[in-house]
Parts: structure tokens; C-alpha cells; sequence
């Protein structure tokens, strides 16, 4: 049954009102109150401004506090353009007080939040700052590729260095746990804590690190591939979107095909099970092979691994990397092995040897594999191919990725229901245009939501949901899907105790939503 779909019911103030322009008691800011949109009653939402005397280059939140940092930059008279010059100010949410200020060139620092820990790097130094003083605590030469908190542990690289030296920092003080060879020419493609204390980075293989003591053990694995002379990149930069997330890129080798690996695959035991450009392994957590089986080294690039029911499949994507930029590499294909003892149970090509494995899901024994125009389905059980159908798309539209939560639609009665929990028993399909395809588990059109009738999830705090389909135009929903006021801002805003913050390039603002709860 096709759902009837209606406009969203209430008028949208399309411009901004400013009134009551003053400064702040401490005089950092001038403030405004700002009419930002309607709320579904029908009053006006209206939001208190925070402009400081220069442009915000750049805000850091942690997540948790009161402290917002924000970078605050000079530019020209014209306002076109930035100067070096500027400073970091830590402001308390609550007061809007400044609890500390500290004078910047942005020519040659850097300010990074990572988790609760705020640094500011100068040069060749990596200063930990007291996000509540601005003190220094200590100072050292490391950029953190990663930081357990549990542990509060710190493993990076030396600053402005190609060095390969992996040094491990005690947060609490800065000194130097250990410091040992780990190769980032290539780039990390994973990190993962395997136990409490021991961290797994895909590089190159696998390098297992205990984070206080530095003890290790590595799995070597061929993960890329030198190209002489000719090879053609097709840049399809910007269609992944979420491929690569969390992924440190710092390659420096120049015409070299990377990242033809799969994920880490963790199973009960603490087994990894790695699969690189010639050789899929399972490695024990002490760093025995336990078993290795040959992958046809032409056609592997990155992969994608699941354990389902003893037994491991790989779906070989069809792409990697050239340069750092997408590259259609080798062939799509999946395959099944015994995860007891590797024994290979089949390997099937899949015919689109042009094209590339964009996204996949697994319902029951069926595979679904995502093509830019077609979706086809295949066995699990055996490999052999169930079911393919041509999706009618738009000009220039692309398949995307299925849709598993936070993709919302409007209903008549003003509530916004969450697809895939509405619907589990169909399979939600998302396009390039954003556009979401209803289909049956045959393939099967059931219903076809339009662009402006599909809506993604940014925040949800448990009281508020904030959705949107263009990234400037947001509704605010209750709990229940129920819209309470619809507004116009930026995609950069946090919530912090139910009051939203919001920024621009001159100033953000903070809104109460308590107000709007029915």
C-alpha cells in the first residue's frame, strides 16, 4: 500500500530578525536576540547571538563539559580573507564567561581536541593544555593517531617528521612509555583494541601493540602495489562517503596502489582474520598464523570481511587506492572459507568488471550487492546468483547505500517515523540524490520516497531529534517523532543539557528547547 505523503503543516520563516543588540557584563561578546524560524504553535523561536570581536576560524566541544574553545582569528578589513594572527578562548556555556585566552599564529599551530585531552601544537611541540586554565601540563614532539582513555595512553608520530617511530605517551604527565618502528608510509587503514590493553593496527598487516608495556607481535601482509609506468586512475572521490571512516591517510609513496585490504575481522576467540592483496589469514591473539590461503593476486584489491554461522566471506570490492585518490582496481568477487582451518568453499566472479561493489547487506542466507544502477542478490550458501534488477534512477543518480536507521519521513499528521524501524521487512536503498527505494526481498519496488521527502538524523539526545534534508533547513522532533519548531543554521551545532548552540562564521547562538516540549 503506497502512503499518502503531505506538506509539512506549518509556515517557515525564511529570513532572520535581529533586536536588542548589547554586550556581554564581561564585554568579550555582543549579543542579539534572533528569530530564527516558528515553532508548530506558531510563535516565534528566538535564539540569543554570541558575535566576539573576531571571526570564529574554528570551535572545539568535547562532548561532555561546559568548555567551549573557540579559535579566533583576525582577518582583513574587507573580511575576505584571514590574517596570522588571532587567539584561543575557552568559554564556560553556562555563564558565557572567558576562563582563558591564549595568543596564536596560525601560520605554525594547530589546536586538536581529542576526547577530553586538548593540545595545541607549535611547530615541532605537542603542548597538553588544562582546558580549565589554559596551563600547560607538559609538552613533547607526538601527534596522536590514537588515545585510549581507560589507559590514558597516547600512541603517536613525531611532529613535521616523516620519521616511523611509534611512541607510546603517558597522558598524565607526557613522558615516553616506549618508542618502536611502526611503518605509516602507507598510511593506517584500522585500529582496534583487541583487549583492555592491546591495540591492533592494520598496517601493512597487522601490528599488535600492549599499550603500557610496548610487548608486540606483527602478521605481515602484502596491503599494496608499486605501478611503473602507466596506469589509469578513474577519480570517483566523493561517492564513498563513510568507506574509509576513521581512516588516517599519510601516504608518501608516489604511484602506489594502497589499502587493497579488508577490515580487521575479530571472531569470539580473539582471532583476526585479514585478507590483503594475495592471501587471506587467520592470526591467533598471540600472533600465530593459524592458517593462510592464496587469493588470486590480479583481480584482489579492498575487501570486505563477515563471519556468519563458522564460516567467513569475503566480497572483494573492486576498488583500492592510487595516490591517495579512488581507483577502480581489480575485479569484484566473493568468496566463502572455513573459519576453523581456512578451507576455501568457493570463489565466484561476479560479471560487472567495470564497475565496483559500492555497499552490500546479508538477510538471512542472501546477499545483496550494491551496484551504481542495479542491485543483485546472491547465495549464500553456495555463491550462485538468486536475482538481479536494474533500479530506475534519475540522470546522474547512483545507487548509494542501504539504509539501516536514521533516515526518517514525514507522515501526514506532522510525525516523522523512522524507516527501517517502520519497515524492517523491506529493504531501504538510498541514492546519491538522496532519494530512498522501498524494495522486496525479489527486488521488487514497493514505494519510492522523493528527495524532499526524506530526512537524515544529525542529533538525538533522547528528547530531541534534529532532522534535515539539506543540511540548512532543520525540524526539531520529540521523542515520539512529533515536530515542535522548524529553524535555518549551519550543519555545525552540539546540545549540550537541552540547549542547542549553533555556529557561523561570525558567531553562533544558544537555544533552549525545553520550552518546545508539549
Amino acid at each position: 500500500k503506497i502512503m499518502k505523503k503531505t506538506l509539512f503543516p506549518f509556515l517557515f520563516l525564511c529570513f532572520t530578525v535581529y533586536i536588542n543588540a548589547q554586550r556581554t557584563a564581561n564585554g568579550f561578546f555582543v549579543t542579539k536576540d534572533t528569530v530564527i524560524g516558528k515553532a508548530f504553535d506558531g510563535n516565534d523561536i528566538v535564539a540569543k547571538c554570541y558575535q566576539p570581536q573576531h571571526k570564529i576560524y574554528r570551535w572545539h566541544w568535547d562532548g561532555f563539559s561546559d568548555n567551549l574553545l573557540l579559535e579566533l582569528r583576525q582577518a582583513n578589513k574587507k573580511g575576505t580573507s584571514f590574517k596570522n594572527e588571532g587567539n584561543v578562548v575557552m568559554i564556560d556555556l553556562e555563564d558565557k564567561s572567558v576562563k582563558w585566552s591564549r595568543n596564536v599564529n596560525y601560520n605554525n599551530s594547530e589546536t586538536k581536541q581529542q576526547g577530553r585531552y586538548l593540545f595545541l601544537a607549535e611547530k615541532k611541540k605537542n603542548l597538553c593544555l588544562d582546558p580549565e586554565t589554559g596551563k600547560v601540563l607538559w609538552e613533547n614532539k607526538n601527534d596522536f593517531y590514537f588515545i585510549d582513555p581507560e589507559l590514558n595512553i597516547g600512541v603517536g608520530y613525531p611532529l613535521q617528521s616523516m620519521s616511523n617511530n611509534l611512541s607510546a605517551i603517558d597522558l598524565s604527565n607526557g613522558n615516553i612509555l616506549w618508542t618502536k618502528p611502526v611503518d605509516r608510509t602507507r598510511g593506517w587503514d584500522d585500529a582496534y583494541m583487541l583487549t583492555d590493553s592491546i591495540l591492533l593496527v592494520s598496517v601493512n598487516g597487522i601490528q599488535a601493540l600492549e599499550l603500557p608495556t610496548g610487548k608486540s607481535w606483527s602478521y605481515k601482509a602484502t596491503t599494496s602495489q608499486k605501478k611503473i609506468g602507466k596506469m589509469i586512475a578513474t577519480n570517483a572521490a566523493g561517492i564513498l562517503l563513510g568507506v574509509l571512516t576513521g581512516t588516517v591517510m599519510y601516504q608518501t609513496n608516489p604511484d602506489e596502489v594502497t589499502e587493497m585490504v579488508s577490515n580487521m575481522l575479530i571472531d569470539e576467540e580473539n582471532t583476526i582474520v585479514l585478507a590483503s592483496r594475495d592471501m587471506i589469514s587467520r592470526v591467533g591473539n598471540s600472533g600465530e598464523i593459524q592458517w593462510s590461503i592464496p587469493l588470486p593476486e590480479k583481480i584482489t584489491s579492498k575487501s570486505s570481511l563477515f563471519l556468519k554461522d563458522s564460516v567467513i566471506y569475503m566480497i572483494n570490492r573492486g576498488y583500492a587506492f592510487y595516490n591517495g585518490g579512488f581507483s577502480t582496481v581489480g575485479d569484484p568477487y566473493f568468496a566463502a572459507f572455513n573459519l576453523n582451518d581456512g578451507t576455501q568453499r568457493y570463489l565466484n566472479m561476479i560479471p560487472e568488471k567495470k564497475e565496483f561493489i559500492r555497499n552490500f547487506q546479508v538477510i538471512n542466507d542472501v546477499l545483496f550487492l550494491v551496484f551504481e544502477n542495479k542491485i543483485v542478490t546472491y547465495s549464500l550458501a553456495d555463491g550462485s546468483l538468486l536475482t538481479e534488477k536494474i533500479i530506475g534512477l534519475e540522470k546522474g543518480e547512483r545507487l548509494d547505500t542501504f539504509v539501516e536507521s536514521g533516515i526518517y519521513a514525514l507522515q501526514g499528521d506532522s510525525t516523522f517515523m523512522d524507516l527501517a524501524a517502520a519497515y524492517p521487512e523491506q529493504n531501504l536503498i538510498m541514492t546519491s540524490e538522496n532519494r530512498v527505494i522501498s524494495l522486496t526481498d525479489s527486488l521488487e519496488t514497493l514505494i519510492t520516497y522523493d528527495k524532499k521527502d526524506v530526512f537524515k538524523k544529525t542529533i538525538d539526545n533522547g528528547n530531541y531529534k534534529f532532522l534535515t534534508n539539506d543540511e540548512k533547513e532543520f525540524t526539531v522532533c520529540d521523542y515520539s517523532g512529533k515536530a515542535l519548531m522548524k529553524f535555518r543554521a549551519s550543519p555545525n551545532m552540539f546540545m549540550r543539557n537541552n540547549k542547542l548552540y549553533a555556529f557561523d562564521k561570525d558567531l553562533f547562538w544558544e537555544l533552549s528547547l525545553s520550552a518546545f516540549v508539549r
